[in-house]
């Protein structure tokens, strides 16, 4: 026969293991809500988490944007982040030639429905030196007395390094060099095991990840909740 003292502790078990998981849901929902980045000039960055622990983010900078999404958790007195993989690299690849309306070259870099895209970083080998620009829409001109045996394109805003591509083999009446892009996870900002701090006020607090911005490298972004979920 079971003891008074045993049914006590057993009772005591399961009022315990009832209310940890309510204690969550409460924690969760308390935490739930949009914030948005304060303190930072020429910045706007807002977060979402859902109480479901769905998470969502965006930053713009000037002409630099990212997003991410993915899982949040409360752990040691703050939350954890983890976003989604984010591992599929951006690439260029050579395209065909195309005729040109100008006497000189042109690097033309383009997208889905083949519309040119503009800021790509341009260095064209011919005539033996290397030639540096950037992309409009219309692409890049460069002035060569004989066809480029190279093309190096890369976006350093978003720290996509230099791909150099051979074009030596596909030299012909046609000056322009079409290629195309395939953005991959370029703009998705990876997150792992990221910590936000849990001001007194309700913000929160990180230190800004594996920065490609200089000056944002290791600074501390503020969010404040802007609105009850």
């Amino acid at each position: 026969m079971t003891s008074l003292a045993g049914r006590i502790v057993a009772a005591s078990i399961a009022t315990a293991c009832l209310a940890a998981p309510a204690a969550q849901a409460q924690n969760a929902k308390a935490v739930a809500g949009e914030y948005c980045l304060t303190g930072v000039r020429e910045v706007g960055s807002c977060m979402r988490l859902s109480p479901g622990g769905k998470w969502e983010y965006f930053l713009s900078y000037g002409a630099y944007d990212e997003r991410s999404e993915g899982t949040w958790k409360a752990a040691n007195g703050g939350l954890v982040v983890d976003s989604l993989p984010y591992d599929k690299r951006a690439s260029f690849s050579f395209k065909h030639l195309q005729k040109s309306e100008s006497d000189d070259y042109v690097i033309l870099v383009v997208g889905p429905g083949d519309r040119g895209i503009p800021g790509i970083d341009v260095v064209v080998t011919c005539d033996g030196t290397a030639k540096s620009g950037y992309t409009q829409q219309d692409g890049f001109e460069v002035e060569c007395t004989k066809a480029p045996t190279a093309v190096a394109l890369s976006l350093r805003m978003f720290g996509l390094a230099p791909q150099t591509i051979d074009v030596a083999g596909h030299a012909g009446a046609e000056k322009t060099y079409v290629f195309a892009f395939d953005p991959g996870d370029l703009g998705k900002k990876k997150f792992t095991g990221q910590r936000l701090q849990v001001g007194a006020d309700g913000s929160l607090t990180m230190a800004y990840p594996n920065s490609t911005i200089p000056e944002f490298a290791g600074k501390q972004f503020r969010y404040e909740r802007s609105r009850q979920r």
